[in-house]
């Protein structure tokens, strides 16, 4: 499996036995304060990262550790590579026992985007692992998954997500009006693996809202299990640094056609 890939499993599964135990109680949800990308902290992201960081330190792991909390640390004394942490995403699902979470790791050894090495992404309730490592494919639980052959909307299953924003609305009607079934489940990087597995045929986000450390776990992921990972404009996603906040529209897909008509779709 590689060093780079055990690592990044040992890690998701220490987050979720720490985070495990609380999800859905009222602990999970008390506020204590702004994290490093600007969203609330709550109990359930302290816990998480907190053990992320004493696992790494235990384990004597060097390396920069950019987490949605804390921000960028450097950990040890000689850094040779950096980890992208969100130790919970879909947070309000979290804190309300709605059964749709994750915690996603990426790893890179130049802390640009485009140079993901491996990732994990776990499900929090049931502790289900999504992972890859560069050019060796994707898997769940250690077995190999791949894209659905979904190439129609008419047939499809995708996950959009409009929260907190009426144009992406607007944008996405269309879209909305034409698939099988239509979701929104709130953990981008779950939904993103559930693409990379069949699952879910696409994920659609054109909120501009996307966080680099929200999806990049999962858009390594599903690119390796033979899916498509742009943005709206059918650009990839620019190489920027991962210690930066930048933001996206994207699109995961099952592959290029289904990609393609969801993007005749959209409204300027």
């Amino acid at each position: 499996m590689g060093w780079e890939l055990s690592l990044l499993s040992e890690l998701a599964k220490e987050i979720y036995l720490a985070v495990h135990p609380i999800l859905g109680t009222p602990k999970a949800g008390e506020t204590l304060g702004l994290g490093f990308g600007g969203d609330r902290t709550k109990f359930i992201d302290a816990i998480s990262e907190k053990a992320a960081l004493q696992y790494l330190k235990e384990k004597g792991v060097s390396c920069i550790f950019v987490g949605e909390e804390c921000g960028v640390m450097e950990i040890g004394s000689k850094p040779e590579f950096y980890l992208i942490v969100d130790g919970v995403d879909g947070t309000n699902n979290a804190v309300r026992g709605l059964k749709f979470a994750s915690a996603s790791i990426a790893m890179s050894p130049t802390g640009m985007l485009r140079d993901l090495e491996a990732a994990a992404v776990i499900d929090l309730f049931d502790g289900g692992l999504y992972s890859a490592r560069r050019g060796e494919g994707a898997k769940y639980n250690g077995k190999p998954i791949r894209t659905s052959n979904v190439e129609r909307l008419e047939s499809s299953i995708i996950s959009v997500d409009v929260s907190r924003s009426q144009e992406s609305i607007k944008r996405t009607a269309q879209i909305m009006g034409r698939v099988k079934g239509l979701r929104a489940l709130g953990s981008a990087s779950l939904e993103i693996c559930h693409v990379a597995s069949g699952i879910l045929d696409a994920y659609v986000d054109l909120r501009n809202m996307l966080r680099t450390i929200d999806f990049a776990a999962g858009m390594l992921i599903v690119r390796e299990a033979e899916g498509i990972f742009l943005q709206p404009s059918g650009e990839d996603i620019p190489n920027v640094p991962l210690t930066e906040v930048r933001r996206f529209s994207v699109i995961a897909s099952a592959n290029r056609k289904l990609f393609d008509e969801i993007v005749s779709l959209i409204s300027l």
